[in-house]
């Protein structure tokens, strides 16, 4: 008696033939985080990697890389002040880069992998400025999706830096002059903020007030939107519901808000566009923010091999693209990864040096 073996399962060899490539991506601030908790999250991290190691790997091989994956966490740099870390280890590979960007954790263990993932695994989080206007006084907000909090508040006979100011009480709404220089001290309060915390702003208020701040703010780059409101001075919750509306699309303004930092850096001399001029910066070790479009990333092997390097196959870093990604991302630089069209055609920008754009 024939006994027919069905072609649709392998063969045992066949099971053990796969090559394990691992990254693990995670959050690492050791500066503010308990050495014993990051241990904990990276013994889970190298659990997981195993258990998957153990479905269809070849042992040997398996082997070989959690005896190097135990290794890179025992000798982890906990003295540094990056926020996050990338591990990517093979049979004849292995990396280790600490990062400036925040990103949520990412294990995989595949036949192959790429330096790309970071970007995927980039953490975004929604966060902005609220200016509440009105001709007497100002309130600034930091805010996320779920709360605002106040920062700032300024009023009549409390501007130190307004020299046209009658008694507090007797400050009249239509007294222009004494409405400009407030609000110009409060735009003058709102420059110092962005210069710590480079958020994008929403500005509230009626509409003279508005026009007003339009035609004297120095902060036009970081003003995503105008937001016209007869309701004075309001409380927190009805003020985040006068904004919801405004950033219930947050890709909307994050990409608006970028798009005018690029106009400024592009003002100031500090943008450069098109891959070999992007080379040449990261070089010099110059590049605060790479901004690619998101075929690059989908299709890195598109631009080709524009430096005439050969690169490693068994690497993260196997494209011209991948490599300008890793510098950019060692130096302590940021990526962000954007729709085609938000670049005018250019496969990538960078913002040089200048740290207080971002």
């Amino acid at each position: 008696m024939r006994v027919k073996i069905s072609p649709a399962l392998p063969a045992a060899d066949e099971k053990k033939r796969h090559w394990p490539a691992v990254s693990i991506i995670m959050p690492f601030e050791p500066v503010i985080q308990r050495k014993d908790d990051i241990m904990q999250r990276l013994q889970k991290a190298v659990k997981k990697v195993e258990w998957e190691m153990g479905t269809g790997y070849d042992e040997d091989l398996a082997d070989l890389v959690m005896l190097k994956l135990r290794m890179i966490i025992k000798n982890l740099n906990f003295s540094t002040f990056k926020k996050s870390l990338a591990i990517y280890v093979s049979p004849v590979f292995e990396k280790v880069m600490y990062l400036n960007i925040p990103v949520k954790e990412t294990i995989r263990v595949n036949e192959s992998f790429f330096i790309r993932d970071i970007i995927h695994s980039k953490k975004d989080t929604p966060a902005f400025f609220v200016l509440v206007l009105g001709e007497k006084w100002s309130s600034l907000y930091e805010g996320n999706m779920t709360k605002l909090v106040k920062v700032k508040s300024n009023g009549a006979g409390n501007t130190p830096g307004v020299k046209h100011t009658p008694a507090a009480g007797k400050v009249k709404d239509d007294d222009i002059l004494f409405v400009k220089e407030f609000l110009q001290y409060t735009d003058e309060g709102l420059t110092i903020m962005l210069s710590a915390i480079p958020l994008p702003v929403l500005v509230v208020g009626n509409k003279k007030v508005l026009n007003y701040f339009k035609s004297l703010t120095q902060n036009g780059e970081s003003i995503v939107e105008y937001i016209e409101t007869s309701h004075g001075k309001a409380a927190e919750d009805t003020l985040s519901h006068i904004i919801q509306p405004f950033v219930a699309d947050w890709d909307k303004i994050k990409v608006k808000h970028l798009y005018h930092q690029l106009e400024k850096a592009t003002t100031e001399g500090m943008l450069v566009s098109g891959i070999e001029a992007v080379q040449q910066s990261i070089s010099q070790g110059r590049g605060r923010l790479l901004v690619v479009g998101k075929s690059v990333i989908y299709h890195a092997e598109i631009p080709g091999p524009v430096s005439g390097r050969r690169f490693n196959k068994f690497s993260c870093v196997r494209h011209t693209i991948d490599d300008i990604i890793e510098k950019v991302l060692v130096s302590g630089g940021d990526i962000e990864m954007v729709e085609d069209d938000v670049l005018g055609g250019q496969q990538m920008v960078l913002v040089k040096e200048a740290t207080h754009y971002f």
